[in-house]
């Protein structure tokens, strides 16, 4: 069932998959509300969905003609859905509510261009649309959605969906437990167990961490960031906080966290122009830009990249890509594979000609070396994953870098093989062996393996796997299957890094 699950989240941005949830939940509180089994009218209901999408996209449309960028439309509709859940729903002779969805549209859509920093906004644009409502007009967040048993059973499958999908379950855990504690740790004892009850189905936790804690470009990155930012928020959102008399309320708690996540996580939006295309295996190429201002990541770690598309398909204008470029070098790569009918996005690139822009951001990712030089280590990829192994491999080659590695890399014809060159070059002055495993073919001379990698294999080219540290990228499947083997050969969990590609682009 998991192996279902991840191949059918494999073939959707992360982006549209939020926009499936909250849209789902919209229907189905429509349709309850029919019934009068959720507190929103469905007429109401229906009223402030559209004022709010309507509100935001012309919102939008205006900041993005005015500063002349690229947007995400299916962003913009992820908030004003979210908006819609979370905002009191109100009818056409409710003036000053109807005047509370307008601002909270209005403003959240614009802290994505006036309230940020190169280019990166700070604030989750919910929250911070449903303070300003709440402060200027008081007219709050009311956060309708949380209590409701019938709706329930979709906030937690479609949210764990999300979070698998984004692979921020430990984030998601930690939110949840900081929260309970909060909430037993201010309720007298008698009392606890009712509190802990109406936390946990009577409130909009779950809601709020699945579909606001995961927005990626305003939550913390980095696995020990993510996890604070996690329990900052959880604390701030329990509903006994206060500071003075003034009770802190879910978005607040959001709007705190993130300002924590900004000091915490890398600044700044790049503008990337593009230089050449260099085909560097079959099927595969590379990107070569320019960039305005250095990019301060370390090798392994990825980018989010956007393209301006006129009419983008269910996969959106965003992806996150591995830099495939080293610090050392004054050209940010991005590697690419081209697969049958491509997204929109990816035949955006195969249109690309020098002199063209692309966008990056949020810049995260903890596939890093250890700062350990002499730890032994082990990469494993498959396809286009080798893109993080040609940033770590040339960063160290640049720098003199001499570590004990070993490289498996697996591909279904030699022609597939990318970087050859630069793994030859790395054998030569730093000692690395790589082992190329193809699955289609006969016999292709040392350092060549016919057949897939597999547990055999490793166990041959890496007799003290016991001693290493594992890297695995590629696909998802790849990546788990991988990890399940290398802890049957008594890999410590400890021992392994993973990255994977979330989606075919």
């Amino acid at each position: 069932m998991k192996h279902l699950v991840d191949r059918v989240l494999n073939h959707v941005t992360m982006y549209r998959l939020m926009l499936y949830y909250t849209g789902a939940l919209l229907v189905a509180a429509f349709g309850l509300g029919l019934f009068g089994l959720v507190p929103a009218d469905p007429t109401a209901l229906v009223f402030s969905t559209v004022v709010i999408v309507a509100t935001c996209w012309a919102t939008n449309r205006a900041f993005a003609w005015l500063l002349r960028v690229p947007v995400n439309a299916e962003s913009v509709h992820i908030t004003a859905l979210i908006l819609a859940l979370i905002m009191p729903p109100v009818t056409a002779s409710d003036h000053m509510g109807l005047a509370g969805l307008v601002l909270a549209s209005v403003a959240a859509i614009a802290s994505k261009f006036l309230l940020a920093v190169d280019r990166k906004h700070i604030f989750n644009p919910v929250a911070l649309g449903a303070v300003v409502s709440g402060l200027a007009l008081g007219q709050p967040a009311i956060w309708w959605l949380g209590g409701n048993s019938y709706l329930l059973p979709i906030v937690l499958i479609g949210g764990l969906m999300v979070t698998r999908k984004v692979q921020r379950l430990d984030m998601i855990g930690v939110y949840v437990l900081a929260n309970l504690a909060a909430v037993a740790a201010t309720t007298p004892p008698e009392m606890a167990g009712m509190a802990l009850q109406q936390s946990l189905y009577y409130s909009p936790l779950f809601f709020a961490g699945f579909a606001m804690l995961t927005e990626p470009l305003t939550a913390a990155h980095g696995r020990v960031s993510r996890l604070v930012y996690g329990a900052i928020v959880g604390v701030l959102s329990s509903p006994n906080i206060q500071i003075g008399g003034f009770y802190l309320t879910p978005e607040i708690a959001f709007l705190v966290g993130n300002l924590y996540a900004w000091a915490a996580s890398p600044k700044g939006r790049f503008k990337l122009t593009l230089l050449r295309v260099e085909e560097i295996a079959a099927g595969c190429y590379d990107y070569v830009f320019h960039s305005e201002k250095a990019l301060p990541f370390r090798p392994g770690q990825y980018l989010d990249w956007t393209l301006h598309l006129e009419q983008p398909d269910s996969r959106g204008n965003r992806r996150p890509f591995t830099i495939a470029s080293a610090p050392t070098e004054n050209e940010v790569r991005l590697g690419v594979k081209f697969y049958p009918q491509p997204s929109a996005f990816k035949r955006k690139m195969i249109e690309m000609m020098p002199g063209d822009v692309m966008y990056g951001s949020q810049i995260a990712g903890t596939f890093t070396l250890p700062r350990d030089p002499n730890q032994k280590l082990a990469f494993i990829a498959g396809g286009i994953g080798i893109t993080p192994f040609r940033s770590i491999v040339q960063d160290l080659v640049d720098r003199g870098d001499e570590r004990e590695i070993v490289l498996l890399y697996g591909n279904n014809r030699p022609d597939e093989i990318a970087y050859g060159d630069l793994f030859e070059r790395a054998r030569r002055e730093l000692g690395m062996r790589a082992v190329y495993a193809v699955a289609e073919g006969g016999v292709y001379g040392p350092g060549y393996h016919n057949g897939f990698i597999d547990e055999d294999l490793i166990l041959r080219e890496v007799p003290d796997l016991r001693e290493r540290t594992f890297y695995i990228s590629g696909p998802r499947g790849m990546v788990v299957r991988f990890e399940k083997a290398l802890r049957r050969l008594g890999v410590r969990r400890s021992r392994i890094k993973v990255d994977f590609f979330p989606g075919f682009a």
